[in-house]
C-alpha cells in the first residue's frame, strides 16, 4: 500500500504515559465508587440500598445533579483536575463506605469522564489531517435513504465520511478496513484483536455498545475460566492488577448521562415496579431462586396490579395467593420512597461515563501496546443525546 500524504504517525496523539496516567486516575476513582454502580436496583428496597450506600437525602441528590449537569453545559469541558487518593477516600465513609460528600462525588465523576480527561482527538482535526483540509460540513456531503431512523441516519452520515477519508488516505482499494458500528459486548474488543493480528487489515474504526455483555476475565473464579479471549481488560496494566468492574457496573456504563440531563429520563416507573415486586416475592413467597424472568411485563401492563399479576405468572409463582388489595398495600407502602430510587439511579447515571471511560481507555492502551500500529485515538463521532455510545476507537497500521 502506498501513500503520498504526510504520515499519520506524525499527527498529535496523547502521550503513552498520559494515557496510562488517566487510566490509573479513572481506576482509582472507580475503586471507591463502584459499589454504587454495582448495586442492583431490583433489590433496592429488599436490601435497603439507599441507607446502605448514601448519607444525603434524595432531594439533595436530585438538586445537586441538576446543578452539576445543566443542559446548556453538555458540550462544555474544562481542564481536568487531579484527585489524589486521600481526596477520593474522603468522598466515602471509611467505616461504612457510604457516600458522605455528594458535591465532591459529582465533581470527581465529571473529571473522570472522557470529555475532561484530555485524551480524545477531535473529529474535525482527524478529518482535516486525513484530507489535508478542514471538513466543517462533512455530515452534509451525503444523504441517507428514508428507511433509516433519525439516530441511525446521524451515525451513518458521520461514520461513512470518516471511513471514506481513512480509505482514501491509506490508498485502500482491495485491502481491508475493520469497521464496527455499535458492536455488542465482546465483538468490539475482538475487532481490535483481528485488526492487530491480520496484516491485510490496514485500519480499524470501532464504536462499541452493550458493555453489560462483555466477558470479564477477573470477574469469575479461576475454575470457571473457560473463555480464551476476554472482552475486558485488554491492556497489560489492568490485567496485572486483575481489575474487574462487575456486571451491574457495566450495565450502568450503558446509561446515557446527556439524555438524562436534557430531560429524557430513566424508565423510573418500571424500575420502581420491579423493586416493589421484589419485596412482594421475598415476603410472600420466600427467597425464590429461579432462572425465570419477569420479561416484558411492564410494557404489557396498564397499572401496578396488571404488572404484578403478569410478573408473578412469568416467575412461575401462584399469583392467586395475593388479593388486589394486598398488592395495592405494597404499592402504597413504597410510593413515598420512589424518590430514593430516582436519586440513586441519578448517582449511577453520573458514574456511567467514568465506567465507559475505563473500558475505552483499556482498549486504546491495548492498541498503543502493539508494535504495528502507527496511530490510534479515541474520537467522539456522534451527538451523545442522539447516540449515547458516541466514541470510536480508531487506529491505522504502520506501512
Amino acid at each position: 500500500m502506498s501513500c503520498n500524504r504526510r504520515q499519520l504517525s506524525t499527527m498529535e496523539q496523547p502521550a503513552w504515559e498520559l494515557l496510562r496516567q488517566r487510566l490509573r486516575a479513572v481506576r482509582n476513582f472507580l475503586s471507591v465508587a463502584l459499589p454504587i454502580a454495582n448495586a442492583h436496583t431490583g433489590d433496592f428496597y429488599t436490601r435497603g440500598v439507599w441507607d446502605e450506600l448514601v448519607c444525603s437525602s434524595p432531594e439533595a441528590v436530585l438538586a445537586a445533579f441538576t446543578r452539576h449537569h445543566p443542559p446548556e453545559q453538555l458540550n462544555h469541558t474544562e481542564p481536568t483536575r487531579s484527585w489524589d487518593e486521600n481526596e477520593l477516600l474522603k468522598i466515602f465513609c471509611k467505616a461504612s463506605h457510604r457516600l458522605v460528600d455528594l458535591e465532591s462525588f459529582l465533581e470527581a465523576a465529571k473529571h473522570h469522564s472522557l470529555p475532561y480527561l484530555g485524551v480524545c482527538t477531535p473529529l474535525g482535526q482527524l478529518l482535516g489531517f486525513l484530507n489535508e483540509e478542514e471538513h466543517n460540513n462533512y455530515d452534509k456531503k451525503i444523504t441517507t435513504d428514508e428507511f433509516m431512523n433519525y439516530k441511525k441516519a446521524h451515525e451513518v452520515l458521520v461514520m461513512s465520511q470518516l471511513i471514506d477519508s481513512i480509505a482514501n488516505y491509506c490508498g485502500i482499494k482491495q485491502d481491508s478496513i475493520m469497521v464496527g458500528l455499535h458492536t455488542c459486548g465482546d465483538l468490539s474488543p475482538n475487532t481490535l484483536r483481528i485488526f492487530v493480528g491480520k496484516p491485510e487489515i490496514k485500519a480499524v474504526c470501532s464504536v462499541g455498545c452493550c458493555y453489560h455483555l462483555l466477558s470479564e476475565e477477573f470477574e469469575v473464579q479461576p475454575e470457571e475460566n473457560t473463555v480464551e479471549k476476554w472482552g475486558f481488560p485488554m491492556c497489560q496494566d489492568l490485567k496485572e492488577e486483575r481489575w474487574s468492574c462487575g456486571r451491574n457496573a457495566r450495565m450502568s456504563a450503558c446509561l446515557a448521562l446527556d439524555r438524562v440531563a436534557v430531560g429524557q429520563g430513566l424508565p423510573l416507573e418500571s424500575l420502581f415496579y420491579r423493586a416493589v415486586l421484589q419485596v412482594i416475592v421475598k415476603e410472600c413467597y420466600g427467597n425464590v431462586k429461579s432462572d425465570r424472568r419477569v420479561g416484558k411485563a411492564f410494557s404489557k401492563s396498564s397499572c401496578f396490579l396488571d404488572y404484578c399479576r403478569e410478573s408473578l405468572k412469568n416467575l412461575g409463582l401462584d399469583e392467586s395467593k395475593l388479593s388486589d388489595s394486598r398488592l395495592i398495600e405494597y404499592y402504597e407502602m413504597y410510593k413515598s420512597r420512589k424518590k430514593e430510587l430516582e436519586a440513586f439511579n441519578m448517582l449511577r447515571v453520573v458514574l456511567s461515563p467514568c465506567i465507559e471511560a475505563l473500558i475505552l481507555l483499556d482498549r486504546l492502551c491495548y492498541l498503543r501496546e502493539q508494535g504495528n500500529v502507527a496511530w490510534s485515538g479515541l474520537v467522539k463521532l456522534f451527538d451523545p443525546v442522539k447516540s449515547p455510545r458516541c466514541y470510536a476507537v480508531i487506529a491505522v497500521k504502520k506501512y
